[in-house]
């Protein structure tokens, strides 16, 4: 089986790297301070509380920001609809990577004392704000400036930003901490890797210079179509379509924040998985999903993006069901590679949702209907999710309590695809996007492509 992983125009090429590189930054933005909440924070600005409740309040300022993230898809959806997507996109770039940057630059306890957590709290929420704008904006771009028959693969690059950040933000972290004494780590070195977050800024300049506005929003511009209140429009009209984005992208985001890349590497490290080989897999596992993601992104071009995000879901499904008679009776070896094979499962389940949501919205409230739907998403799965994983394991006294968790959301993932594929059996319409330009040969984002069985569901 092969795919055609060129871009056919310079504007299809610009408007994935630019969604590749934004979204990839905002991640770094937002995993880099997950990590330093672990290594510094508490140092630096909560050396009033015990390490244990100093550590908890760092990383609960994580959860303040995916508080913050639908915030930033109502604002930057309505800028999108209502202005263009490049002044969104611009606009979310230059915010996150100059809140992130001022936290580099942000005196500790020890200088201006409470006034220092209270400013790290306030950057800390506008750059849930920006990220909760720039993840919509960038596929959107993306996802608009494709060929209907090529847009799963096209805007699935956005959503290699969550690995390819994760994967930076650890490498950044662990390279400083790695050149420079302990103390001097402690004291200025954990700075420069939010320092490099002025490279996003540079990014935002670039990409206002280098890509044009979508046909989708010209068109909307030219006919005066524009929603003069996307956000109202998309509550009041289309509400049903955003329960639905939530549903569907809630599940990838309990797995991504609760469980892949934290809980589950903890648990390697206490089933007596060798600290190097721990790093080494905290590396492996991103590179992987990068690989995996475009690939799972053009496979949905060929059989239905409901197909693959499907059967994705299910089989993460199946990992948390056995997740912990695995944990309990595997050896490390075989832990590493369920682990391994999980990572297949979550590609397939998160590459098509870019597609998959921007689909779901007309042109006129797309923007705030991705943005809003996919953080919501994250609001509702992410958040809690992070916080079972650090407290809900010890209430209960079960490891199970965070796998059950992520199976009762994926549940809901599920009965939203199934729902969107009975809708597509029936002759409705799931998604509200403009259909090709006439003549031009491509089906539409809606049909159903021809294509021999898979053993796919859906």
């Amino acid at each position: 089986m092969e795919f055609d992983v060129r871009f056919a125009t310079r504007d299809v090429r610009r408007s994935v790297i630019v969604s590749l590189m934004g979204t990839t930054l905002v991640w770094y933005d937002f995993f880099l301070y997950v990590n330093a909440s672990v290594l510094v924070f508490k140092h630096q600005f909560f050396p009033y509380l015990s390490p244990f409740a100093a550590t908890l309040t760092g990383i609960g300022l994580n959860g303040a920001a995916l508080v913050a993230r639908p915030a930033g898809g109502a604002l930057f959806g309505h800028l999108g609809d209502r202005h263009g997507r490049r002044p969104a996109l611009v606009g979310a770039l230059l915010l996150t990577g100059t809140s992130t940057g001022l936290i580099g630059l942000l005196p500790g306890y020890g200088q201006i004392g409470f006034a220092s957590p209270l400013l790290l709290v306030t950057l800390r929420l506008l750059q849930g704000i920006g990220l909760g704008g720039a993840w919509g904006a960038a596929t959107v771009v993306a996802h608009e400036c494709a060929e209907p028959g090529r847009r799963g693969l096209v805007s699935s690059w956005a959503q290699i930003g969550a690995p390819a950040g994760n994967l930076l933000a650890f490498g950044a972290m662990t390279a400083v901490a790695g050149a420079l004494t302990p103390a001097q780590f402690m004291t200025w070195g954990w700075r420069l890797p939010f320092l490099l977050s002025a490279v996003l800024v540079v990014v935002g300049l670039w990409a206002r210079a280098r890509i044009e506005e979508t046909p989708a929003f010209r068109s909307l511009a030219l006919t005066d179509a524009r929603s003069r209140r996307p956000v109202i429009e998309l509550v009041t009209r289309h509400k049903g379509r955003l329960l639905t984005a939530t549903a569907l992208t809630a599940g990838a985001d309990v797995v991504l924040f609760g469980f892949s890349f934290g809980y589950v590497l903890t648990l390697l490290r206490v089933a007596g998985l060798p600290l190097d080989a721990l790093i080494a897999l905290s590396l492996l596992a991103p590179l992987v999903l990068i690989a995996l993601i475009p690939f799972f992104g053009a496979l949905s071009d060929r059989y239905g993006r409901r197909r693959v995000c499907l059967a994705g879901t299910i089989a993460m499904a199946v990992w948390a069901a056995a997740f912990v008679p695995v944990f309990r009776f595997g050896s490390p070896a075989v832990l590493v590679l369920a682990y391994l094979l999980s990572l297949v499962g979550f590609a397939a389940m998160y590459a098509p949702q870019a597609a998959l949501v921007s689909e779901l919205f007309p042109s006129r409230v797309r923007l705030s209907g991705t943005g809003i739907g996919y953080q919501l998403g994250g609001l509702l799965g992410g958040t809690l999710a992070t916080y079972l994983t650090a407290e809900a394991a010890g209430w209960f006294k079960s490891p199970a309590v965070t796998p059950l968790y992520v199976l009762a959301v994926l549940s809901v993932s599920g009965a939203a695809l199934l729902t969107l594929a009975r809708h597509s059996e029936d002759g409705g319409s799931p998604a509200a996007v403009e259909p090709p330009p006439s003549g031009s040969g491509l089906p539409t984002p809606l049909s159903r492509p021809t294509a021999p069985a898979t053993g796919l569901p859906g």
